[in-house]
């Protein structure tokens, strides 16, 4: 019989430090929450987009600001997240560092979404959903994809799949593409930051030691 202490002597320790680090970085919720509340920016904005008429001002100024928001709020939410456990988690996450992705697993993940993009794809030739919808189903699949692989956690596997199937349903509804990534990403933001609120609140009810 071999037992745990075997199987964990001969995992690639590489492997070991990655799970360890990455159930570090999500367990207080705090990316989650960030993420929520990009997307949920996001998803305002893009809202912005079906009141405007294309052309008007506030239309412009919409697009303008989804484009500028974006990526500052996601380096920004890096830093912000960093200073958010300095000053008032320091004492139950301390200091923890993403290591890179390991190419194996990425490669399954991304292999798999692609075949599902494809089969999405070959729908979408058959007439099942206008052109919009491809992009509607290829971001609900690819997000979805990559929000699973990037969790590794039940939690972020069930909201990928949620985002997939979320992705699918719009396109083939056929609404338009501004209107569908409002539905998207408010949908996904508003399931993250719930489900970050809620993971943040259960690790700080915990003693500081079980959060070392």
């Amino acid at each position: 019989m071999i037992s745990s202490s075997s199987l964990l002597h001969h995992e690639d320790p590489d492997a070991i430090a990655n799970r360890l680090m990455q159930k570090a970085h999500t367990r207080d919720g705090l990316p989650e929450i960030a993420v929520g509340i990009i997307f949920l920016t996001i998803a305002g904005l893009m809202g912005l987009l079906v009141v405007f008429q294309p052309g008007s001002f506030g239309y412009k100024a919409s697009a303008l600001g989804m484009m500028l928001l974006f990526p500052t709020m996601a380096l920004g939410s890096q830093w912000a997240i960093k200073q958010v456990r300095r000053r008032f988690l320091i004492g139950k996450v301390g200091y923890v560092e993403t290591k890179p992705v390991n190419r194996k697993r990425f490669g399954f993940v991304f292999s798999l979404a692609f075949a599902i993009a494809v089969a999405a794809v070959f729908a979408a030739y058959r007439g099942l959903f206008p052109p919009a919808g491809w992009i509607l189903a290829g971001t609900g699949i690819f997000g979805g994809a990559l929000a699973a692989f990037a969790g590794r956690l039940p939690r972020y596997v069930i909201g990928g799949a949620i985002m997939a199937a979320t992705g699918i349903l719009l396109a083939i509804a056929r609404v338009s593409l501004e209107m569908g990534f409002t539905v998207l990403y408010g949908l996904m933001g508003l399931l993250s930051l719930i489900s970050g609120c809620v993971v943040l609140l259960f690790f700080l009810r915990k003693p500081a030691e079980a959060g070392k």
